[in-house]
């Protein structure tokens, strides 16, 4: 089992015996259909007099198989959802919680690889519930057909059968392989294009000021075309595969009618058996069609989870005890110390090597340089962004090492260069960073917007601290998102 079918699996292993029941309920839905057939029949050579029993026994078998039926539907279509969820919800985690890997970790190329996962991979992965469900319904349908064509003619399903079960597993193994390589460099061409237009519609004022929406217009073209030319290139071999099953089926049900007929005329087989097998031999060709035609669509679902569960970063290995995090200062003033740190971003990239500052408790401090020498660097490491440094960094002497990020970030306040809020009102922006997961004092609120000289202008708007910020904060000037 691969990582990606065992991190597939993980999701759905709480749901595994809903899943049983719907599997089964699927399985009492596709007896009934066979048995279809023999209820109309008997209806049919009902004989004058025998009365409705027959008649009721039928509605109650097929009472059985509507009743399996909204069982299955309730039972496939939730799950699917809840895994939907499931997956969602970790992989939106462990984006949140990833080390940057760059400088300009959390740009608008990162959020818009991080939004198409969420919702295209993400929705493949989900896919697979309802895929499943169609695989058990194929199994069915070959299983019961043929069953059915050997109870009807052995000599016709022995002479056909290898051919159909050898043709199935080939083609699906190759349509699988196939199919999963195509996804792969489908996926990543459609995530260049959007990467691409994201980073252009954030900035669209500077494409239309330099004139260049033409040519902007123009690449995006050319990126996406790309992706056509990787689609068209799978369109093909299906298309392909599809000529060679379906001229291999046709001549194979022209060969088992000349064989059928030479049976019938030499009184082997009856004209009666003959239909029936052909009848079943639909269930059996259905069941195979679907089947030669799902494995490639699972496939591409598991290259889904695969991108998924690749991107998911390890989790934190923090030191979560109560002992570490209480050495953590918590008075409002504290010293920070960097001693002989050095840094170099997984990109290769050397920004600090053997820096170190002190800075006294109730001191402030300016770090002042070009561009790309380190600044927002020092604030990374000292918010345990990344780890992987040498040196030693501490507050009120405790090295950062020593305890959990939680608490490193508890103690420490911060205001980036370009402010964001996240919260419907003014209330839900500051309360946001409370250190606390309880509930904050609307006291506390206040308190805080007056130390930060915010409390004038939002008691000015009409709807005071319940005043909604927009997105991000948008509905707030760049001066009143900082204090805010």
């Amino acid at each position: 089992m691969s990582d990606s079918d065992a991190w597939i699996l993980s999701h759905l292993r709480p749901e595994l015996p809903r899943l049983f029941l719907g599997a089964g309920a699927l399985v009492v839905t596709s007896f009934v259909n066979f048995r279809t057939g023999a209820q109309l029949k008997k209806a049919c050579e009902l004989a004058p007099g025998t009365g409705s029993g027959p008649l009721l026994g039928s509605l109650a078998l097929f009472g059985v198989g509507a009743v399996a039926g909204s069982i299955r539907t309730f039972i496939f279509d939730t799950t699917a959802e809840k895994l939907r969820a499931s997956i969602a919800t970790e992989v939106f985690a462990a984006r949140l919680s990833a080390e940057p890997s760059a400088p300009a970790a959390g740009s608008g190329n990162e959020a818009s690889s991080i939004a198409m996962a969420l919702d295209g991979d993400v929705t493949l992965c989900a896919e697979i519930v309802p895929k499943l469900q169609n695989m058990v319904r194929f199994s069915c349908s070959i299983l019961g057909g043929t069953f059915a064509m050997f109870r009807a003619s052995w000599k016709l399903s022995a002479a056909v059968w290898p051919l159909l079960a050898a043709g199935a597993l080939r083609g699906s193994r190759a349509g699988a392989k196939q199919a999963g390589k195509s996804a792969q460099q489908l996926a990543t061409a459609r995530e260049d294009a959007m990467s691409f237009a994201e980073e252009r519609l954030q900035h669209a004022n500077i494409v239309r000021w330099c004139s260049r929406v033409e040519f902007e217009a123009a690449a995006f073209r050319e990126k996406y075309l790309a992706c056509v030319v990787i689609a068209s290139k799978a369109a093909k071999g299906r298309g392909i595969a599809h000529l060679c099953v379906d001229l291999a089926g046709k001549g194979v049900l022209i060969g088992l009618c000349s064989i059928g007929s030479r049976l019938v005329q030499r009184g082997e087989l009856t004209a009666g058996e003959l239909t029936s097998f052909f009848f079943h031999a639909g269930f059996l060709g259905l069941g195979i069609y679907g089947f030669v035609g799902l494995v490639p669509e699972l496939a591409v679902a598991r290259e889904a989870a695969r991108r998924l569960n690749a991107g998911n970063r390890a989790s934190d290995n923090d030191t979560e005890g109560s002992a570490a995090a209480a050495t953590v200062t918590q008075r409002p003033c504290a010293s920070v110390c960097f001693d002989n740190v050095g840094f170099t971003y997984p990109s290769g990239k050397n920004v600090l090597d053997g820096f170190s500052l002190d800075i006294p408790a109730g001191s402030s401090c300016a770090l002042v340089g070009p561009s790309g020498c380190g600044k927002s660097t020092v604030v990374s490491l000292l918010l345990r962004d990344h780890d992987g440094f040498t040196g030693n960094i501490s507050i009120d002497g405790c090295s950062i090492r020593d305890v959990s990020r939680k608490s490193v970030r508890n103690t420490l306040g911060v205001a980036p260069q370009q402010a964001v809020l996240l919260g419907k009102s003014v209330s839900n922006a500051i309360a946001y960073g409370a250190t606390s997961d309880a509930k904050v004092a609307q006291s506390d609120i206040e308190a805080a917007a007056q130390a930060s000289c915010a409390h004038d202008f939002v008691t000015a708007r009409r709807d005071g601290y319940d005043s909604p910020v927009g997105a991000g904060g948008q509905l707030l000037s760049g001066g009143e998102r900082q204090r805010v």
